[in-house]
């Protein structure tokens, strides 16, 4: 495992810092309490001796009771203006008809989901205990599932495939970056967050799930089973091309071993004499922030990568540092929809736009997610993954919700890239970018 005392997330990277309450989990309990009369709709209420006569009267005619003071004082630590939780809890307590209901650890569940939902962040989500299970085997290097990348729809109306891992069931399956999950054996994902898919879709290897697709480009919807692996969770890959002199590094994630990957991948490759270096981002759904900032190290002088600022204005400046191996190695980034988090934040800290001029980027709009989240562990077991700040590019490029745009649009056809007719568009305008850049016009090493 890695040091827990990080908390600080580009991507899908979770580390948890404890965070204990002492206040038993009810103050979470967020409940809309409407107390009424006991009377029926077609009997007025009597109004009790000593009741205060201007008490709102209902729909109905009915009047409503004043609200007793609670059974139970309020502890007090409880924050100015939450009080009616407290209040709303005793009355539930004391006077629910169906007491064999009333379950304090389901109802602080209920509540705090209900809290996380009111704040509309896609990003920030309640964990529950068997959830928290599975998420602390991420940065592991394996889990057991389909092995895909996955968000929120931007409307809430199901959960999006950012990107699938090489090699995965997910990819094998056809899931593209962009295609919407509808539903997870059979279950609608209209609301859920993505803690709540990654506990559905994930299960042991050799089970299967069954996921409703609609299409991003066609609208079409279709049923797909995928059989669960294991899924490995490799780094890189890297080659020279064999059209042109310049060395190529697919970097699928940002894991805690990447940074000493690329090193090794830039040392072999110049060693075969690249003469230019294309960065493929595309369907990168990013990972450690440390290592996003000591791969853009390879690449820069000084100054910073990347900064962030929190929810009361506090900033935090990652710098570049010292060391860089391929500082002067003419430089083009391919990206996509699917480059995510850490990628982007890599892709803009190289861009001329949003950083230090670097590189070129190529491809399409990345898919804009640039929260820094971490994960609170609760008492109950569970946990809050939340968004405590956002990225900033150098120059102040806002990465959260507009993505990156890059410096040269491409499109690429949505074919199986397996087939060996594929034409890998954006490459192509890779290599004549580095020809332009080198000044070397022949296509032979």
């Amino acid at each position: 495992m890695l040091n827990s005392n990080l908390s600080v997330s580009a991507g899908g990277a979770i580390f948890l810092t404890r965070y204990i309450r002492n206040v038993a989990g009810l103050l979470a309990v967020l409940l809309v309490v409407a107390i009424v009369g006991c009377g029926g709709a077609s009997s007025p209420t009597a109004v009790p001796a000593g009741a205060n006569t201007d008490a709102p009267v209902l729909a109905n005619g009915e009047i409503a009771t004043p609200t007793a003071l609670p059974a139970i004082p309020a502890p007090e630590d409880v924050p100015a203006g939450l009080e009616p939780i407290w209040e709303a809890y005793t009355i539930l307590v004391r006077e629910y008809v169906e007491r064999e209901k009333i379950d304090p650890d389901k109802l602080a569940e209920g509540a705090i989901r209900g809290m996380v939902e009111a704040l509309g962040d896609r990003h920030t989500a309640y964990i529950s205990p068997e959830t928290l299970r599975l998420q602390n085997s991420d940065l592991e290097g394996e889990f057991q599932g389909i092995g895909a990348e996955i968000q929120t729809a931007p409307d809430g109306k199901g959960i999006v495939i950012v990107a699938p891992l090489r090699g995965a069931p997910a990819e094998a399956a056809g899931l593209k970056p962009g295609d919407l999950i509808l539903a997870v054996n059979g279950d609608r994902t209209e609301g859920w967050s993505v803690i709540d898919a990654v506990t559905k879709i994930r299960g042991p290897k050799g089970t299967p799930v069954t996921l409703k697709i609609r299409r991003l480009n066609s609208g079409e919807e279709v049923d797909i089973t995928i059989v669960r692996g294991v899924i490995d969770q490799p780094s890189l890959a890297f080659r020279m091309l064999e059209e042109a002199p310049y060395g190529v590094i697919v970097l699928d994630q940002f894991t805690a071993k990447s940074a000493g990957e690329v090193r090794n991948a830039l040392s072999k490759l110049k060693g075969q004499g690249a003469k230019g270096l294309v960065l493929d981002l595309r369907g990168n759904p990013g990972g450690l922030l440390t290592t996003t900032v000591d791969i853009a190290s390879e690449f820069l002088e000084d100054g910073l990568v990347t900064y962030e600022v929190d929810g009361r204005a506090n900033r935090r400046d990652w710098r570049v540092k010292p060391g860089g191996t391929a500082k002067d190695l003419p430089l083009v980034v391919l990206v996509d929809q699917g480059s995510a988090s850490g990628s982007e934040v890599l892709a803009a800290s190289l861009q001329q736009k949003c950083g230090h001029d670097r590189a070129v980027l190529i491809g399409q709009k990345t898919f804009g997610k640039g929260s820094v989240n971490t994960l609170r562990e609760l008492s109950n077991g569970g946990g809050l993954y939340l968004t405590f700040a956002r990225w900033y590019s150098p120059n102040g490029c806002l990465i959260e919700g507009g993505g990156i745009t890059p410096d040269v649009l491409v499109a690429l056809p949505r074919a199986d890239r397996t087939n060996p007719n594929f034409e890998d568009t954006q490459m192509s305008a890779a290599i004549k970018q580095l020809n332009f850049q080198t000044g070397l016009t022949s296509a032979s090493p």
